[in-house]
């Protein structure tokens, strides 16, 4: 019977220790996984800040490239205005002066 109870008691120490490094198993394991989510989020909002800053970086330039485009249509919108009116300004005064008189 003493033989039983020591064996039982082996077994029962056995599976105490199989628990325990189960227990030690599962805890590196998670260790292990928030390392790992904490790698894959640190990656991940690397290329994330990179990728908005060649998005910023592209959007400039556009935006940069739309208003010299703008500024150089707009320059020569004047400039055909300054050359329209100094070819026309006396016929356009004399036309205005007309019309005033008219009324």
């Amino acid at each position: 019977m003493e033989q039983i109870l020591n064996k039982l008691s082996e077994i029962e120490l056995t599976a105490k220790r199989i628990m325990e490094e189960a227990d030690e198993t599962k805890n590196a394991l998670s260790a292990e996984m928030e390392q790992e989510c904490k790698a894959f989020d640190a990656a991940l909002e690397k290329e994330t800040n990179d990728r908005i800053q060649e998005l910023r970086y592209s959007l400039e330039k556009k935006k940069d490239t739309e208003i010299n485009t703008l500024r150089q249509e707009t320059e020569k919108i004047l400039s055909d205005l300054d050359d329209f009116y100094s070819k026309n300004h006396q016929q356009l005064s004399e036309k205005l002066f007309q019309k005033l008189l008219e009324h």
